[in-house]
């Protein structure tokens, strides 16, 4: 694994824990790395707690207008104005397209502040969430996210590769967390330790719609399923999850910043890494 981390030539996080040995592999696994579209997870989790005590339904229904569109990943910007989802539904496309505006959408009615006092109290503090998605990538390009509107510029310039990457690429500031907290998460879900069995089953069962195969289970045996959250932007490139072995599953957090490239190199290499888990863990 370290000779794999050495070639990609970044910086590269690892935490996996064997869930019924409790066998474990850290790699700069407590060291800040930006989350990207990882952050995700968390807010995921945050919105089922929270859906569980009463204080949010599922069922509820929020008003998309195109002065909420979010540029990146994501359909929810190109739909028409007016449509009313559930927040359900938001949690759908957030999670099995990385849907930038769903992601606003869910984090308007959590707030960043809940997600971080949620993160805090399941003992993984380091997990904190200073933007909302488009302020993220805003700051990625040398945007004022102070000041309403810009998608469209933010959108071209994104197309771009511009700007010096802000906040958004310096560990200790952009929305961050450690591959450490991001394994131990993962683990409390897979092992129903927190929210009830029927959130956690949900959770997964979203984690394993994920579209983007080319990371965590790129290189895995055919047929192996993975629950995973990717994340990217600029020389960034993270996958997180729990992988479903023959002998029992384990959980997985690659997080890699830094990196020379910005092409699907950098999925391979993740998925080298992956793979070389896999054969410690399952063979």
């Amino acid at each position: 694994i370290e000779e794999l981390v050495l070639a990609t030539g970044g910086i590269v996080g690892i935490a996996a824990t064997q869930l019924r040995s409790g066998r474990h592999i850290g790699h700069h696994e407590d060291e800040l790395f930006p989350t990207a579209s990882v952050i995700k997870l968390p807010l995921l989790v945050t919105l089922y707690e929270d859906a569980e005590a009463g204080r949010i339904d599922l069922a509820e229904r929020v008003v998309y207008r195109q002065d909420t569109r979010v540029a990146g990943s994501g359909v929810l910007q190109y739909l028409d104005d007016g449509l009313a989802p559930t927040l359900r539904d938001l949690a759908v496309l957030m999670m099995t397209v990385s849907d930038n505006t769903a992601t606003d959408l869910l984090l308007d009615r959590v707030t960043k502040r809940r997600v971080e006092e949620t993160m805090s109290r399941y003992g993984l503090g380091s997990i904190k969430i200073p933007f909302d998605v488009r302020e993220m990538l805003m700051e990625l390009v040398d945007l004022d996210h102070r000041q309403p509107g810009g998608y469209d510029e933010l959108r071209r310039l994104l197309r771009l590769s511009a700007g010096s990457g802000g906040r958004s690429m310096i560990p200790g500031q952009a929305d961050r967390a450690t591959p450490a907290d991001l394994c131990r998460l993962l683990e409390l879900i897979e092992t129903r330790a927190i929210l009830g069995e029927s959130g956690c089953d949900a959770i997964l069962e979203l984690m394993k719609r994920i579209q983007t195969g080319t990371r965590i289970p790129g290189l895995l045996p055919k047929g192996t399923v993975v629950a995973h959250k990717t994340g990217s932007y600029r020389r960034l490139r993270n996958d997180i999850g729990i992988v479903y072995a023959p002998n029992g599953p384990y959980a997985i957090a690659i997080l890699a910043r830094e990196l020379p490239r910005d092409n699907l190199d950098d999925d391979r290499a993740i998925a080298q890494i992956s793979l070389a888990v896999w054969e410690a863990f399952a063979a």
